[in-house]
């Protein structure tokens, strides 16, 4: 779930658990960690196919909405760079090969994408997602980045790459910024009397830092380096938060220098610090269950799920009312595998979010509508990974109907588009946790149109879910006098029907375009069948 305290942040990078550390987990200049994963059709992956090559490592998940709003620019940035010296490589750390398969089909991603455990992003100091990593032929690192990264970007970082040097992508925002961020620029030596005055001021410059670097963001576009940024600002302010501590003459106030001292080292990314910060100002206010909620997150991002849980059981009983912690005691459950076990604190969150809502004025339920649909989302995640085709799609079903709701002017805006999208790829991997079957996804199409599309033609996402190398026929249905139907995938479209052989991925998508014969003209229920299998356009 995404709240909206983390919205900021989401539409450039979404928050994982990461490393205790980010100076020992491959910095730029360093030695690249060994990564241990498994192939989308459980093997396991070698990494030698990649010994002697420029590697573009992308860490990213199919629920993350920049990580989907980056992908065409990957795409694009695979066909112009990849070459004998220069491989591309996927990596989900959090999500079963159904999801993922479903995705990279829906998606024409090109390039092989496997599943890795959450040592890969420790080891890899990955600490939000997407973040993308390049390493040399030697296996040196040279760039890292985190959130969307431009294909002109990323070509310069693969050149980098080529010549053995390390790459920093240094605008001029972020040289502003390294120079606001300076450490020496703030005094915290002395008594309370001076010390105060400057962490005011540490803290007033950090949240300077954040407003400009908002006005930076355009985009998927590279306008500064959010790392290099929140190392900064964490740096600084561990040296507000210790002088906060030596000064510091109430309990009270201790515990609100170790609050300020997590944060810090959670900027840092890490995260082992910031949960003993958060113990000791637990220590000092017991029972406080804002600083039980941020332990508990602290938690998530170290990947110790079982503190996680039991941190986020102790929240429910302070606010049961709270659909907060029955989402962090879901996650906890849903990141460790045990996806039964998650089912029922999502459904709670769930049944607690539209509860809420509806107490609530009409015209203030925008974000509210956002929220469950969000957690909708997660929850039918869980139900792909179950097998459970009831439950995926009453939860898809759910998100769906939510997402409708919300109005443009909310910050979950975006679901309006992406709920349709992702639950029609959820139900195509709940097939494919079947197998055997055949089922058809039909959303409206986002992303790059094939070339040659117009305007007024309707366009959908058709996702075809059969056993491998199995012959498929599909037919569209409905049509009315003068419309036109085609089925358009690898630059090739065939009108009315369409047959191919199933790839051994289980998984095929078509652009499943309508032609009007008058602009304007709306088109009905029309829809797609074969393989015993139909569906209808939404």
């Amino acid at each position: 779930m995404i709240r909206p305290s983390l919205l900021a942040i989401a539409l450039a990078a979404v928050p994982l658990a990461g490393a205790a550390s980010s100076e020992s987990a491959a910095p730029v200049g360093g030695a690249e960690p060994t990564l241990s994963a498994k192939t989308l059709d459980g093997g396991t992956f070698s990494p030698a196919g990649l010994a002697g090559k420029v590697v573009v490592l992308n860490f990213w998940a199919t629920w993350c909405p920049p990580c989907r709003a980056e992908t065409p620019d990957l795409v694009a940035a695979y066909k112009k760079l990849h070459a004998p010296d220069v491989a591309f490589l996927g990596v989900d750390t959090t999500e079963t090969a159904p999801a993922v398969k479903t995705f990279i089909s829906a998606k024409g991603v090109p390039y092989q994408t496997v599943l890795a455990g959450a040592d890969a992003y420790n080891r890899f100091g990955i600490s939000y997602i997407p973040t993308t990593i390049v390493i040399d032929e030697k296996g040196i690192v040279r760039a890292r980045w985190i959130g969307g990264v431009t294909p002109d970007q990323l070509a310069q970082y693969v050149a980098s790459a080529r010549a053995g040097k390390d790459a920093d992508y240094l605008t001029d925002g972020q040289k502003h910024i390294d120079a606001m961020l300076q450490p020496a620029q703030f005094d915290f030596s002395g008594d309370a009397a001076t010390v105060g005055p400057a962490i005011a001021a540490a803290q007033k410059r950090i949240a300077d830092v954040d407003a400009y670097a908002a006005t930076l963001s355009s985009g998927n576009g590279a306008g500064y380096d959010d790392e290099r940024t929140m190392r900064e600002q964490g740096v600084l302010l561990e040296q507000a938060a210790k002088a906060a501590r030596r000064i510091a003459t109430t309990p009270a106030d201790q515990a609100k220098a170790d609050m300020m001292l997590a944060t810090a080292y959670g900027d840092q990314n890490r995260f082992a610090d910031a949960v003993d910060a958060y113990k000791s100002a637990l220590a000092l206010a017991p029972g406080n269950p804002d600083l039980t909620f941020a332990l508990s997150r602290a938690y998530y991002r170290l990947h110790d799920y079982d503190q996680m849980a039991a941190t986020a059981r102790d929240y429910i009983r302070m606010k049961p009312q709270d659909p907060s912690g029955y989402d962090e005691l879901g996650l906890a459950f849903q990141r460790s595998r045990r996806f039964s076990d998650a089912v029922q604190p999502y459904e709670t969150a769930v049944s607690l979010m539209i509860e809420q809502a509806h107490q609530q004025p009409e015209a203030q339920r925008g974000d509210a509508y956002g929220a469950i649909a969000d957690e909708s989302l997660d929850l039918g995640n869980v139900y792909v990974a179950l097998g459970d085709r009831a439950g995926a799609q009453r939860a898809f079903g759910n998100a769906v109907h939510y997402a409708k709701l919300i109005p443009q002017s909310s910050a979950y805006a975006e679901l309006r588009t992406l709920a349709p999208e992702r639950a029609a790829e959820g139900m195509a991997a709940v097939a494919l946790v079947h197998g055997g079957g055949a089922a058809l996804s039909l959303a409206h199409w986002t992303g790059p149109d094939l070339p040659g599309s117009v305007a007024s033609t309707y366009k959908y996402r058709l996702i075809v879910v059969a056993p491998p190398s199995k012959s498929v026929t599909l037919t569209a249905t409905g049509l009315g006098p003068g419309w036109i139907a085609s089925f358009c995938a690898d630059r090739l479209c065939s009108p009315r029907t369409v047959t191919f052989v199933q790839p051994v991925s289980g998984v095929k998508t078509y652009e499943f375009q309508l032609v009007p014969p008058k602009d304007g003209a709306k088109p009905g229920k029309v829809g797609v069948s074969g393989a015993g299998a139909s569906a209808t356009i939404p």
